[in-house]
Formats: C-alpha cells, sequence, structure tokens
C-alpha cells in the first residue's frame, strides 16, 4: 500500500490552470500524486505525460528529465511540473539505501547506471568526498565526516546505510538540540551526488523551458536551498530578459496543517513562471 503523499497539491493543480485540451508533462512521475489529482479534477480533458528515471513507478516514458527535449520529441506541452522530492515508497520500499532508518545496501541510484553511494565512499579521495558533503549537503561538520569515512574504509569497506549513519554517529553524536538526525545532510550529499541531481535540474529547468508553449508554465517543487536557489534565479533570469512573467512572486510553502500531516513537507518551496 502506498504511504506517499505529495506535497502542495492542491497548491500545484491550481497553479498550474491547465485548460481542456492543453497538455501536461509531469517531469517526476514518482509516486504520482499530483498526476491523480489532475486526472480526478480534469478527467480526460487534459492529456498527461510521465516520465520518470525509476522505471517501478510505472511512468509512460523512463528517462530523466535533463532530457526532456529527446524523451518529448516534437510534443510542446503547455504546462511541465518537476517534484524534485523523493516519494515515500521510494524512499522506505526502495531497498536502495536513500534512508539511515533501515539497514540497507548503500546504492542510492535512481537509474541503473553510474557509481553507487558505497563505490563513492570507498574510492573517492578525502577531499573529494568533504566537497560533497559541503557542497551539496551544507554539512558544517564536512572535514570531520570526511576524515572518518576515509578512515573507517581503510578497516572496512561501506556496504550498508547503518555503515554511513554510524560513522557520522561516531563524529556527531545525536543531542536533545538536533532537529534533524546527524546523519541527514551526509545522506541528502550523497543522493544528490550519485545522481547528478543539481547539474540534471540546471539542464531539466533550461530545456523545460525551451520546450514550453507561449504562455505554458513551468512549475516546480524544491525540497532544499540549493535546487531553490537554482530555481529562484532561473525563473529571475528569465523574467529579466522578457521571456516570462513569475507566476508566484515569493515561493507557495505547505500549511501548518499539510506540515503537521506530513512532516517531510517542511521544507517544500513551489515556484511557478508563466513563458510569455
Amino acid at each position: 500500500m502506498s504511504t506517499h503523499k505529495s506535497v502542495l497539491l492542491q497548491e500545484v493543480v491550481d497553479g498550474l490552470a491547465l485548460k481542456p485540451g492543453e497538455t501536461l508533462v509531469d517531469g517526476t512521475f514518482g509516486g504520482g500524486g499530483h498526476t491523480r489529482e489532475i486526472v480526478r479534477r480534469y478527467g480526460d480533458k487534459v492529456k498527461v505525460i510521465t516520465i520518470d528515471q525509476d522505471p517501478s513507478t510505472g511512468a509512460d516514458i523512463t528517462g530523466n528529465f535533463r532530457d526532456i527535449d529527446k524523451l518529448l520529441g516534437e510534443t510542446k506541452p503547455d504546462a511541465i511540473l518537476l517534484d524534485l522530492g523523493f516519494s515515500s515508497d521510494q524512499m522506505d520500499t526502495s531497498g536502495r539505501g536513500f534512508s539511515f532508518q533501515k539497514d540497507e545496501p548503500l546504492d542510492m541510484r535512481m537509474g541503473q547506471s553510474g557509481p553507487t553511494a558505497a563505490e563513492i565512499l570507498n574510492s573517492w579521495d578525502e577531499h573529494a568526498i568533504e566537497l560533497i558533503l559541503r557542497g551539496f549537503g551544507e554539512e558544517r561538520f564536512s572535514k570531520k565526516i570526511a576524515r572518518a569515512i576515509v578512515s573507517r574504509r581503510k578497516i572496512q569497506p561501506f556496504a550498508t546505510t547503518f555503515d554511513l549513519a554510524d560513522t557520522v554517529l561516531s563524529v556527531r553524536p545525536r543531542t536533545f538540540r538536533d532537529k534533524i538526525h546527524p546523519a541527514t545532510k551526509t545522506f541528502q550529499a550523497l543522493r544528490i551526488a550519485v545522481n547528478e541531481e543539481l547539474s540534471a535540474l540546471e539542464k531539466g529547468l533550461e530545456k523545460g523551458f525551451e520546450a514550453l508553449k507561449p504562455g505554458g508554465r513551468f512549475a516546480v517543487i524544491s525540497f532544499h536551498s540549493l535546487e531553490d536557489r537554482m530555481v529562484k534565479n532561473f525563473f529571475r533570469d528569465n523574467r529579466k530578459e522578457g521571456k516570462a512573467e513569475l507566476v508566484t512572486k515569493k515561493p507557495i510553502t505547505p500549511s501548518e496543517e499539510e506540515t503537521r500531516e506530513n512532516p517531510r513537507s517542511r521544507s517544500a518551496k513551489l515556484r511557478i513562471i508563466k513563458k510569455i
């Protein structure tokens, strides 16, 4: 049974403002919640094309939204949605080591290509690992954690999520002041590195905006400051160049009720732009 709750569900559907006969591309299908709500609200009056790099989601197209131009071919959508969060199902049931809550193999790949998280931890040098933790996780203890990772792998290579979580905790024991688990930022940083998420976002924004019909809307939900900064700057630059107008002057964030019901939504930010 699915445990996934789509974030900012009504805000996304309202913000996309689809009209009968229009086509939406859901570029990060995941648990499919936003698409389901759009189908529930519009029925067959709108067409939805779903994309996801994880073949197990059942999306129409398997691929990364960084290649949205190739994946769509001649199709020019009226709206594009990118939800950059991980569905709860992917986090909890994939068996690929996205969460430190379960002891699973340290894979973290959304698709099937590229190095796994374990391969990075076991072979990249200390400075490269520190840069990942600092750059992608904004982890204050990046230097100490990177040193501990390199020391530990000399004794025993990293294989599972608990190996990594225990190593972080050896440097940063949990205290009552911690709002999040001390390993949260390390896991986030590794996942971003493994899946090249920031370069994928950069390309997806550029190619998606290019593919969009004039008058079309582009909605992006981000979950951490690095992603949000990229989206904010991209949208702002296109507005300055007269190519778009901002539908959301400030990001839309979840209500208190939503964050209470779904704590994972607390850091979500929705930004929408309209192509001129």
